[in-house]
């Protein structure tokens, strides 16, 4: 597999400064990337003129440009079928399938090259089976109607309650474990908040962190304020503001999202709308961009080993990089080739495991990632919950004690006013079983085999 490693540009100021992103330093010129809309917009057009070698090569680059993207493999799947290219079909099918891909390839018409085989349907039964539901999870609460567009949860030790951050009315509340909800903060003029992306729990230091952005969700939203950010700082006790600290000035939009907190009080947050991490320096009173990561195309989960050299930020898209901040270099996360990791929204770290929520692909599903000694290398994949009955894009979590507890279903699917109320589950962090794959390499060598077999009669005769 690819493994890609850059050197991460430290930086010490605004992109104002500058005029344009901050660039990742690879000691080698870099190529114009290829444009993903763009071929999206040749495939379509490809297809609709039934070119389907443009379409099969277009498909190609997509999926080399987005490995983790499900639905371009399942696409290119596609292009070699109407191309009757089996082998290479096959090839890929075997692949998703040992990522724990749920697609059934009977439901398109244009796999009618492709059908009819053992090895076709084997590998298609098997894709289909990863559908269904796997794992552990329970149900703690469903949240009350008025909680809408629940963005975060985070726990308190303080209060021994959840905390659960809103986009559409920028709020903050507290949650039992019976559920019982009250309202500690809620978006106005005088603390200036918005849609609320994180929130940060510092008892230590008795302080409660907040990321906050102005985005059309927020029901206060006031197009003036558009692409506007910051992140506040409150007392944990008595929830009095001490501080705000916006975004510098760049001209362009900004989300911060979800960040996390170092040894030494520092809070790392990972930017939504561009690809770059944030510092908010302990005791200093702004927050700067310090790390450009030019290949991430949209952050969300971070986390951070407990010594604070290691940084590991979730992208949609990549997958996970993985932030060295004392060598200052940046690499993606090695994984095996059974391991898929797009579409993913919470990332959460303890004991040396990566624990993520994947929304992305088929089937959606917690994963527990076991990483080896040096933090950079995934060495072992536990899957802890797939394809739960509530799971309806399930997006954000937290770590309680041994359990991972994370919303269900996302309110930001389907038509605003139609949601259901979002329901917390938990699944534990020890639940499940390492995963184990079909031994499909030795099916297919027996299938070609038979083939080879098969060719060389009809030659004899």
């Amino acid at each position: 597999m690819l493994y890609k490693s850059i050197v991460i540009c430290v930086v010490a100021f605004a992109l104002a400064v500058s005029g344009s992103p901050l660039s990742a330093q690879t000691g080698v010129k870099e190529s114009v990337p290829e444009n993903v809309p763009a071929l999206l917009v040749k495939a379509n057009a490809a297809y609709a003129a039934k070119d389907y070698l443009s379409f099969r090569e277009t498909l190609k680059s997509l999926h080399r440009l987005r490995p983790n993207n499900a639905q371009y493999t399942y696409q290119l799947v596609i292009a070699h079928a109407l191309l009757n290219e089996k082998s290479e079909a096959y090839n890929l099918m075997h692949n998703m399938q040992r990522q724990g891909l749920a697609y059934d390839f009977m439901a398109s018409d244009d796999t009618v090259n492709i059908r009819g085989t053992q090895v076709f349907d084997h590998i298609n039964d098997l894709m289909k089976m990863a559908a269904d539901p796997v794992g552990e999870s329970e149900q703690v609460f469903v949240l009350p109607e008025n909680v809408v567009l629940p963005e975060v949860i985070s726990w308190d030790e303080s209060r021994q309650k959840f905390l659960i951050g809103t986009v559409a009315e920028g709020q903050i509340f507290a949650v039992d474990k019976n559920g019982q909800t009250s309202e500690l903060l809620r978006a106005n003029d005088e603390n200036g908040l918005w849609a609320i992306f994180d929130i940060l729990v510092d008892q230590a230091r008795n302080r409660l962190w907040v990321t906050s952005a102005s985005e059309p969700g927020f029901s206060r939203y006031d197009p003036i304020d558009k692409g506007r950010s910051a992140l506040f700082e409150f007392n944990l006790d008595t929830l009095e503001l001490i501080h705000r600290y916006p975004v510098p000035v760049d001209g362009r939009s900004h989300i911060l999202g979800s960040m996390v907190l170092s040894p030494n009080g520092d809070i790392f947050i990972a930017d939504r709308s561009l690809p770059l991490i944030y510092k908010k320096t302990a005791g200093e009173q702004k927050i700067k961009p310090v790390l450009a990561l030019r290949e991430m195309i949209s952050q969300r989960g971070i986390a951070m080993q407990p010594d604070g050299r290691i940084l590991y930020v979730a992208d949609r898209e990549m997958g996970i990089m993985v932030i060295d901040l004392e060598a200052r270099q940046a690499r993606l996360l090695q994984v095996p080739d059974t391991l898929n990791l797009g579409g993913i929204d919470g990332l959460y770290l303890k004991d040396n495991r990566l624990f993520v929520i994947q929304n992305g692909n088929k089937p959606q599903r917690v994963m527990r990632l076991q990483l080896d000694a040096s933090g950079t290398k995934v060495e072992s994949v536990r899957p802890l919950a797939v394809a739960q009955p509530e799971f309806d894009f399930p997006s954000f979590g937290t770590i309680e004690g041994e359990n991972l507890y994370y919303f269900a279903n996302s309110q930001r699917m389907g038509n605003p006013g139609s949601q259901k109320p979002v329901t917390v589950l938990s699944t534990p962090l020890d639940s499940g079983a390492e995963l184990l794959q079909p031994d499909m390499q030795k099916f297919l060598e027996q299938q070609a085999e038979k083939t080879k077999q098969r060719e060389q009669k009809q030659k004899n005769n």
